[in-house]
């Protein structure tokens, strides 16, 4: 019980940042967002590792770590403007496909998930392009490519990347050291794109609590998800986990009075039955 409250925590808080970051987002440049929201979480991903005490990791798992922080920024980065300029009901379900990249990368390593997980990664991929649609807003008998789905995409590649080296980073360095490398690789990066394009920040007073809301949200989803493998299997606190954006598309439904249409709703619970299927049997 102790384990599925807190990946239940975890999934909650990924889908409540990834909302409130949607909302953010349509009134801050994404580089300001990124900015403010993962300096938040990488104060308090630091706080955690002091807290932890754990040894330096190897410099290849560094190596590792930075590279899917690098990764995981770049996934922000396009999440974040897939979610400013598309329905947040249509985009956290596309998102959510970062979750079969492991699988796949599984795969092409030699390993064989049980067919049930099979099964479902194939509805998840089928599903998420059938989210990606929608009518035309003119009236016309076409479908188009829904508003920041090519974004939401991409960034399901880029967390999917991450996924596989926070991992792999993890086995030999450590939980605490790897998510507190990551969050310190992209914040560094961000950093270095404001100096080197000297581009300033634009916001107003009132912008930064919500921007680290957002990261302290994440941060703590990240810690929670971690903690929650300590206590129970993975399968199981991976499936209550990857179920985030059931609370993205729920406040964007009630908050926002988003109605995503027929098909599309059928491809978001496709999409998310897809990947429960793809986290509890992928390992198997």
């Amino acid at each position: 019980m102790v384990a599925l409250g807190l990946a239940l925590g975890a999934s909650i808080a990924w889908g409540g940042s990834d909302f409130l970051a949607g909302l953010v987002a349509r009134r801050l440049p994404v580089l300001t967002l990124l900015v403010l929201s993962q300096g938040a979480g990488l104060l308090l991903l630091l706080a955690l590792l002091a807290l932890a005490g754990q040894p330096a990791p190897p410099p290849a798992a560094v190596a590792i770590a930075a590279g899917a922080g690098l990764a995981e920024m770049v996934g922000f980065a396009a999440f974040y403007r897939s979610l400013a300029i598309g329905p947040m009901s249509v985009v956290a379900p596309i998102a959510s496909l970062a979750a079969v990249v492991p699988v796949a990368f599984g795969l092409a390593g030699g390993e064989r998930p049980a067919p049930v997980a099979g099964c479902g990664l194939a509805l998840a991929v089928a599903c998420g392009a059938l989210v990606a649609f929608e009518s035309d807003p003119e009236g016309r008998r076409t479908r188009r490519i829904a508003p920041g789905a090519a974004l939401a995409a991409f960034s399901a590649l880029a967390f999917g990347a991450f996924f596989v080296g926070t991992d792999a980073a993890s086995d030999s360095g450590g939980v605490a050291w790897t998510v507190a490398v990551n969050r310190s690789t992209s914040f560094a990066a961000l950093a270095l794109v404001v100096l080197v394009g000297r581009r300033g920040l634009s916001y107003r007073a009132g912008d930064l609590r919500p921007a680290a809301i957002i990261g302290l949200l994440d941060a703590g989803a990240n810690a929670l998800f971690a903690l929650a493998l300590t206590h129970g299997m993975t399968s199981t606190v991976g499936v209550i986990g990857s179920l985030y954006p059931v609370t993205t598309v729920a406040l964007a439904a009630v908050v926002l009075h988003e109605r995503p249409r027929a098909l599309q709703a059928l491809g978001v619970a496709g999409v998310l039955v897809g990947i429960g299927l793809v986290t509890a049997w992928g390992g198997a």
